[in-house]
């Protein structure tokens, strides 16, 4: 034994097992590779997490390497100290984390490997910092295909060719967003970054407050296929930011590399819109804002304007009078015909809505009885909340 460590002096790792790890980090920036190469080298189970717990990689593909994730998960978003026959480490570059690496002993030999390990930790710091890098770039180039109308497709795909990407012809567009509390920047980049773990050239991208998915395809084929990649985006969204209520808003056709930007600042325009009656789903389709959509193309008019004093001009007055709320108890009722429902969405007692729900009546001077007198009044709610969003 050493007299300085008192474990027992044992020989570094063999040449061929150290090119075999170095060869894997360097062809590769997927961590998940790396991950199942050392795993054969180091005979232990590894499980990578990044710094918001989202998962790089596990293995061997069984119990114990789901348990390696999980581990490595605890640590990014509880810091969790190593249970027993288990190490973890963090693994980063000077100020920079990049994740946490957990590494379960066998046998009690785990020790021998430790100047593999280190081998690991140092090539897993470079590749995730690679990758970080790339993803910072591809992601100002996604934002200009985007967000600029002027990226015709030729520069798009030139772009793209730079950093590595090859742009199909067609996507599928969604947004996410947050129906509840917005996460924290780095919970919102961690869904982010599991998004992009799809390996059919399916991109997203952050936009503010919200990530754009796209997802390559067209024809049924290629609409069902988005459609399980959009639901398996939010499902791990929820399973990070369950608090946020995120909620994924589908385009109901694929857009040509052109139509991008306008198609999704048209998804984004709807999500401001306001949550729909699914608003509890993972993912809701623009079919279900097909009334806002109509509503929007004559929002601003003078007509528009006319309808609305017209139907719920005496609410209007008295909630800028007395800032009460009417509007929004009355355009709940008309919404959610079970008033349970509609008080939940208030954030109000059953009762308390009822009472307020009947003012607004009153304070209206109809009892809306009569069907063509409440759709009347239910289209000039709309087309008020439209006009406050635009």
């Amino acid at each position: 034994m050493s007299a300085a460590q008192g474990e027992p002096d044992v020989a570094g790792p063999s040449p061929e097992l150290v090119t075999s790890l170095v060869r894997v980090a360097v062809e590769t920036d997927a961590p998940a590779r790396l991950i199942l190469a050392a795993e054969k080298v180091l005979r232990q189970p590894l499980g990578l997490a990044g710094p918001s717990g989202e998962s790089l990689g596990r293995a061997p593909d069984t119990e114990t390497g789901e348990r390696a994730l999980a581990i490595a998960r605890a640590a990014a978003t509880n810091r969790l100290v190593a249970p027993p026959g288990w190490r973890i480490l963090s693994i980063h570059r000077s100020s920079s984390r990049f994740g946490f690496l957990a590494i379960g002993e066998i046998d009690g030999e785990g020790h021998n490997n430790r100047q593999l390990v280190e081998l690991l930790s140092a090539l897993l710091a470079d590749q995730l910092q690679r990758a970080m890098l790339l993803r910072a770039r591809t992601t100002e180039m996604l934002r200009r295909i985007i967000c600029d109308s002027d990226v015709g497709p030729a520069r798009a795909r030139r772009e793209a060719a730079g950093c590595g990407l090859e742009l199909a012809d067609m996507y599928w567009a969604a947004i996410l967003g947050w129906r509840g509390r917005a996460p924290r920047p780095e919970v919102a980049e961690a869904i982010d970054g599991e998004a992009r773990e799809e390996p059919s050239g399916a991109l997203s991208v952050l936009l503010g407050e919200r990530i754009a998915l796209l997802h390559p395809g067209q024809g049924a084929d290629g609409s069902a296929r988005a459609l399980e990649w959009f639901r398996k985006v939010a499902g791990r969204a929820r399973r990070l930011a369950p608090i946020a209520r995120p909620q994924v808003i589908v385009g109901e056709r694929a857009l040509a590399l052109a139509d991008l930007s306008g198609g999704v600042a048209e998804l984004d325009a709807l999500w401001r819109m306001g949550p729909r009656r699914e608003d509890d789903q993972p993912l809701v389709s623009v079919r279900h804002y097909a009334l806002d959509r109509l509503l929007a193309r004559v929002a601003e008019t003078d007509e528009a304007r006319e309808f609305v004093r017209r139907q719920i001009g005496p609410l209007l007055a008295w909630d800028g009078e007395h800032q009460g709320g009417l509007l929004t108890v009355l355009e709940a009722g008309l919404d959610y015909p079970r008033h349970d429902v509609a008080a939940a969405r208030c954030f109000m007692h059953r009762n308390t809505f009822r009472h307020r729900l009947r003012h607004a009546t009153e304070v209206l001077g109809d009892t809306l009885e009569d069907p063509e007198a409440r759709l009347a009044v239910h289209v000039a709610l709309k087309l008020r909340r439209l006009s406050l969003v635009q």
